[in-house]
């Protein structure tokens, strides 16, 4: 059983390779993608939050060291994903641009509940106009594809009368 595991593994890892080299887009939608930024995140990124304490780990350097193993895009998506969870409830302006960068790069367009679930993070962590501006977008987005959706359309509603203030 373990052996298959191992072995499913490394075949995500070689299909991930591939792929990220035609697609930039890919998101942890994609299994093998899926498995890559999990290795990451164990390999480095919680190594990384152990050592530094309450402080915050050398983000640049952590990029620098997945992009020189993996690739440029991976070590965008784990690094940012990594400051999203580790600012959460600590430092929301930090929080909400890693929210921001990472919907806007890797969420897929068609996940509306999740970029209705991201509008609101937005909504209730920031005061920046221009993020408030992107999580509305999101949130039409979603409201547009499913104007039943009477949590989506309350959504572009608080983000309306935050922008306004």
């Amino acid at each position: 059983m373990r052996k298959a595991t191992i072995t499913l593994a490394m075949a995500a890892l070689c299909c991930t390779v591939r792929a990220q080299t035609t697609n930039k887009s890919l998101t942890e939608n994609d299994p093998a993608v899926r498995v890559r930024d999990s290795l990451v995140k164990e390999q480095v990124i919680v190594p990384a939050w152990e050592s530094s304490g309450d402080d915050a780990p050398d983000w640049t350097a952590l990029q620098k060291q997945i992009a020189a193993k993996y690739d440029p895009v991976t070590a965008d998506r784990v690094v940012t994903k990594g400051r999203i969870y580790f600012y959460y409830n600590k430092d929301w302006p930090l929080f909400c641009a890693g929210i921001v960068h990472y919907t806007n790069t890797y969420e897929l367009a068609t996940d509306f509940k999740l970029l209705n679930l991201n509008a609101g993070m937005i909504a209730n962590y920031s005061d920046s106009k221009q993020e408030l501006g992107e999580a509305l977008r999101w949130a039409k987005l979603a409201a547009a594809a499913e104007p039943a959706n009477q949590e989506y359309a309350k959504t572009c509603q608080v983000l309306v009368t935050k922008m306004a203030k």
